[in-house]
């Protein structure tokens, strides 16, 4: 597949942390690479990169753990669960593409039609990574029934369901989803169902799919919520169906207390949040699945300070 600009601007904000020089460097590049893996390759051995990486560093094996609450009644669940679709209920009024990438074009005095595109376009770059991760694990999803678990205004769901023969892009936020959905219909995608997390059920028993994805979704929900959406999101898939989600799962100094939490105000920013990774392995065998990868990634930046991981699994 032909390289498109989008895909150059998506490599350097993603690889390189910055804009490009300029149109005619995208252009050159457009020019001369052969396909989007050629391009991350590239970008990848470039001098800039390998001296960011090495800059960063890892977090050190000897860093001090964390004091976690990793799980909560059912009523303190329902709480969390309740605040955090407070916020996000919020966010998606006052600032609803921002919310999702936090860069400066995407704030609402500054969004237009362009960086709306841009903003579309990042999925359609994000899906075809999903879809490299997919076919190195023999995974086929002509025919496969896709779940997106905190899908937000549509940005991968809709890049997913030209590749997959249904989504269903499930959130909590009904100002998103609505968005969501005159993307969808303006865009002419009728493969795609969004559906509006319950304000009755603390976890809702989500459907049967074949394939799972979830990415810069889990990490805005206190653990013990984030414990059960993954748990949720693993248990829905069918015999031999693939997820791959991604979460924080370390910062040094984070702690999660549930009581201090609920009796704290309300925030109306967006929260991070980590789970620990044993926690996440532990998940991932009682659900009956195989973890197949774990990577660091760069999700959230921070990079040498947090740790963010994407898991692979198979059902």
């Amino acid at each position: 597949m032909a390289v498109t600009a989008n895909d150059v601007v998506w490599c350097y904000r993603k690889l390189l942390e910055r804009e490009p020089e300029s149109q005619d460097t995208v252009r050159q590049l457009m020019l001369a690479t052969a396909d989007i893996k050629a391009l991350v390759s590239k970008f990848i051995a470039s001098d800039e990169y390998q001296h960011n990486i090495a800059k960063r560093g890892l977090v050190p094996l000897d860093c001090q753990g964390m004091a976690v609450d990793v799980e909560a009644s059912s009523a303190d669940l329902a709480r969390l669960k309740d605040r955090i679709r407070a916020t996000w209920t919020e966010l998606g009024l006052n600032r609803p593409h921002h919310s999702v990438l936090t860069g400066d074009s995407f704030l609402p005095q500054l969004i237009n039609d362009q960086s709306v595109e841009e903003f579309y376009a990042s999925g359609v770059a994000e899906s075809r990574v999903i879809h490299a991760i997919l076919n190195r694990h023999g995974f086929t999803a002509a025919q496969a029934i896709c779940m997106e678990y905190g899908c937000g205004l549509g940005r991968v769901t809709l890049a997913l369901a030209k590749t997959c023969k249904m989504v269903r892009g499930h959130d909590i936020s009904a100002t998103h989803l609505e968005l969501a959905k005159q993307r969808a219909a303006a865009s002419g995608v009728r493969n795609v169902e969004f559906i509006l997390s319950s304000k009755d059920a603390v976890i809702d028993n989500l459907p049967e799919c074949d394939f799972f994805y979830s990415r810069i979704v889990f990490q805005h929900n206190p653990p013990p919520l984030m414990r059960v959406l993954i748990s949720a999101c693993l248990t829905s898939l069918r015999a031999g169906g693939m997820g791959i989600f991604q979460v924080p799962t370390y910062a040094p100094g984070y702690q999660f207390r549930v009581s201090e939490y609920l009796a704290s105000p309300r925030s109306t920013e967006i929260e991070m949040h980590c789970l620990p990774q044993g926690e996440i392995f532990a998940l991932i065998a009682e659900a009956g699945c195989k973890l197949l990868e774990v990577r660091e990634d760069a999700s959230i930046g921070h990079l040498g300070h947090w740790i963010s991981n994407t898991f692979v699994v198979r059902r």
